[in-house]
């Protein structure tokens, strides 16, 4: 099973850089012109969106078999793993990365427009000053969007961290907890050492427990999934323009591609190899 999710994340990592390659090409030039139409921009991100969600949709697949996995995946390196969320980047880093593109400004006003205090008309006209430019160009109307959409976010965030920490808290309860007081029962019976689990691993009751754990596990991700690609189509398609969409998507891409590689070679400084 891991070589399934070895191949999906590689294969996913190839049409990043094929994506990233062809976004490139269509960024606006310093003058703000593009080669390429609104309409063939439009279409370029749409492109990007269904590759997106296809990921997504094979993800859903493969989670089911092994929900666990996903929270340290082998096939990501030991940097990655230590910036995931629910086994996946946060739904919100596509907010924070307009905002990483925006003005000095506008990102000192950043808690401010989180918090939806006063500030915010103090940074919608900073974002309007000078014929609307400004985070990525956006308008006072757009910023008013994006700024919603992060609260939003943000707070579906908060709601699936609160029920993984319940989920994981339950693994002091039922059902592994009474198997455990059960074996030791009965290794104290029979004056077996009471260190160790030897053959419970195959036991029909054990596996049983665990499943059920695993499967609520793929119920969360599915559910920190479907945030992600919303939070990614809502910003998309219904908040920015074709023009700032790209350069959005390709800054995304960038990133991940770039951390991808860094931290795979700071896992081989570190001695660590995938697949050694």
């Amino acid at each position: 099973m891991d070589g399934r999710f070895l191949a999906c994340y590689e294969e996913w990592l190839r049409i990043q850089g094929a994506d990233l390659n062809e976004l490139l090409q269509a960024v606006p030039t310093q003058n703000g012109n593009s080669d390429l139409s609104e309409g063939q921009l439009r279409q370029l991100v749409d492109k990007n969106m269904r590759h997106y969600e296809d990921y997504y949709e094979l993800r859903r697949r493969l989670v089911r078999n092994d929900g666990p996995a996903f929270f340290s995946p082998s096939w990501c390196n030991s940097f990655e793993n230590s910036v995931l969320w629910i086994g996946g980047c946060r739904p919100s880093m596509f907010i924070r990365l307009i905002y990483s593109l925006s003005s000095a400004d506008l990102e000192a006003h950043l808690d401010s427009l989180v918090a939806g205090s006063s500030m915010v008309a103090a940074a919608v006209a900073s974002a309007s000053h000078g014929g609307g430019a400004g985070l990525v160009g956006l308008s006072s109307s757009q910023l008013a969007f994006v700024n919603d959409l992060h609260k939003a976010t943000l707070k579906d965030e908060e709601r699936i961290t609160s029920q993984m920490a319940t989920l994981q808290e339950s693994v002091a309860d039922r059902p592994l907890i009474p198997i455990v007081k059960e074996r030791q029962q009965q290794r104290s019976r029979s004056g077996a050492s009471s260190c160790g689990v030897n053959g419970d691993s195959g036991d029909q009751e054990v596996e049983a427990a665990m499943q059920e754990y695993a499967e609520a596990i793929a119920s969360m991700v599915e559910e920190a999934d479907r945030l992600r690609v919303e939070t990614a189509r809502r910003l998309l398609s219904e908040i920015l323009t074709p023009k700032q969409a790209v350069e959005l998507l390709a800054t995304a891409k960038q990133l991940h591609l770039s951390v991808h590689e860094w931290g795979g070679q700071r896992d081989l400084k570190q001695g660590r190899c995938r697949g050694c």
